[in-house]
């Protein structure tokens, strides 16, 4: 199964038999006091900065989430992705859980967007599928219904994703623009919740065939070593089916583990992407001891 998506000018193709897709974090404003206050005020430059940034370390799309305590959030978004398509031609990702901040980012998005995220929530799909249909856009669907209470579940988590793609199959989307969120979360508020993700991944995979993604930095909240876990928790997903994930990709590890894994797939023609950024690494680390001098 293929989910297409499209920036203003470039084409991103996300499934099994593709590289991964790395959909990059970073302009998300928790627990960013300077992003916040960038945000608050309208500089759009700062943000534009962090997506062309994330661009060049490898994000294939990129996650805009301008949510800010007080502000006007649906006019911060459209004004953001306004902003951001003006300096880079990768889809983006609108994020945000206000109904009406969604339909503002799908109101001025160029290309073919990903909304980020419907969770299966009767409100929520009321008003965001025939939406959603009517831009061409392409989904997360977050394996997650209404209230505090959190699937445990490999079970609970299909019976969710069925649930999504049946409404979304009735308000005329097509499987392959749902990519289902299995929902990873931290694993030092329960030790089993690894293991769940990766069986999820695996069974969304094989049974129904639908991508797949994680908000991958939820798994080490609140954990020593989280780039580490991150890091190996990707791998690991990866392997079960995993497709595409919401993820800091300026970190060299995660990088490192996005292109060995696609190379060790067998997508990664003798070997090219991955000795082109080694020696790329090198000449940074050699650039930085140059200049230290």
């Amino acid at each position: 199964m293929e989910t297409r998506l499209l920036g203003t000018a470039k084409e991103v193709l996300i499934g099994a038999d593709h590289p991964f897709c790395p959909i990059g974090e970073r302009i998300n404003p928790t627990n960013k006091p300077r992003l916040t206050r960038a945000i608050k005020e309208g500089n759009w430059e700062h943000l534009q900065r962090m997506a062309r940034r994330q661009v060049r370390a490898g994000a294939k799309v990129i996650d805009i989430n301008v949510g800010v305590p007080g502000a006007d959030e649906a006019a911060a978004m459209r004004s953001a992705v306004r902003a951001i398509q003006e300096v880079i031609d990768v889809p983006i990702s609108i994020d945000s859980s206000t109904i009406e901040v969604l339909l503002a980012g799908l109101e001025v998005a160029e290309g073919r967007p990903l909304v980020n995220s419907v969770p299966a929530e009767e409100t929520y799909m009321e008003r965001l599928l025939p939406a959603i249909k009517d831009r061409d856009a392409a989904m997360i669907g977050m394996c997650m219904k209404g209230g505090a209470n959190m699937p445990t579940t490999v079970e609970e988590r299909l019976d969710i994703a069925h649930t999504l793609l049946d409404q979304a199959d009735k308000h005329g989307i097509a499987s392959e623009d749902v990519i289902i969120d299995v929902l990873i979360l931290p694993i030092g508020a329960d030790h089993g919740t690894g293991l769940t993700t990766l069986q999820s991944v695996q069974q969304v995979a094989t049974e129904l065939g639908n991508n797949t993604s994680v908000g991958l930095s939820n798994l080490s909240f609140g954990m020593p070593d989280r780039q580490f876990l991150n890091t190996l928790m990707l791998g690991m997903c990866i392997q079960a089916g995993l497709t595409a994930a919401i993820l800091d990709v300026i970190q060299t590890q995660i990088q490192m583990a996005i292109s060995g894994s696609d190379m060790i797939r067998g997508l990664d023609e003798y070997c090219m992407r991955w000795i082109a950024e080694f020696r790329a690494r090198q000449a940074k680390q050699a650039a930085k001891k140059k200049g230290a001098a």
